[in-house]
């Protein structure tokens, strides 16, 4: 019992004194984040292209309609200089009636679809970049991916991962960038009315989401 009694007498003794020793510390801790730019992409009216009410009669039997062009204005806003790239997806890709753009001398990579309206599919649309492209005010070159290097003749953005990105007049090396203003051209391409519901009222429904990458 005495043995029991001095070795829990040792015991607390230690604890007490280990607690005695972590009093006499302090931890100093530096903290913070690094944190990259950050870029939001904001569209003119809301992103919307609105056609507005097409007529069935404008539809001509056996043929594709094909409408006027439209453009919508894409401003991106970075908190600091940022090398960014634009990347383009379909989220009506099973809607995509195939070859229809082809009339806009644009193939299958660059086809986006119009939606499906009782099973049909209602046609399709591609998406342009335009040359008016300017970077914090000034004048830029639109690029697109081409293998590990970029290339500056852009026409058709295309829906299948493929990076857009800008420099400065006669390089092709994108350039850090606080704010782009860009247009964007859309042409739309209607199904064959034949292929088409209309005894009931068919709507428009293409959707793309456009993603910045950071370089």
């Amino acid at each position: 019992m005495k043995n029991l009694i001095a070795a829990s007498a040792l015991i607390a003794v230690a604890m007490v004194a280990n607690l005695a020793h972590a009093a006499d510390t302090a931890e100093l801790q530096v903290k913070g984040v690094i944190k990259p730019a950050a870029c939001k992409p904001t569209f003119s009216g809301g992103g919307v292209v609105d056609y507005g009410v097409i007529p069935a009669s404008r539809l001509t039997a056996g043929a594709y309609t094909k409408l006027e062009k439209k453009d919508v204005t894409i401003t991106v806003s970075c908190d600091a200089a940022a090398k960014i790239a634009l990347v383009a997806a379909d989220n009506r890709a099973a809607s995509k009636v195939t070859g229809i753009t082809e009339s806009l001398r644009s193939g299958e990579r660059y086809n986006y679809g119009l939606g499906t309206v009782a099973g049909k599919n209602v046609g399709g649309y591609a998406i342009s970049m335009l040359p008016e492209t300017t970077a914090d005010a000034k004048p830029v070159t639109n690029l697109y991916q081409e293998g590990n290097g970029w290339g500056d003749k852009v026409t058709y953005v295309e829906n299948d991962g493929n990076m857009f990105s800008f420099a400065a007049p006669g390089t092709k090396t994108p350039l850090a960038i606080k704010q782009l203003v860009a247009r964007i051209g859309i042409e739309t391409v209607l199904n064959k009315p034949e292929n088409l519901p209309l005894t009931q009222e068919v709507p428009l429904d293409g959707s793309a989401t456009i993603e910045i990458k950071y370089l």
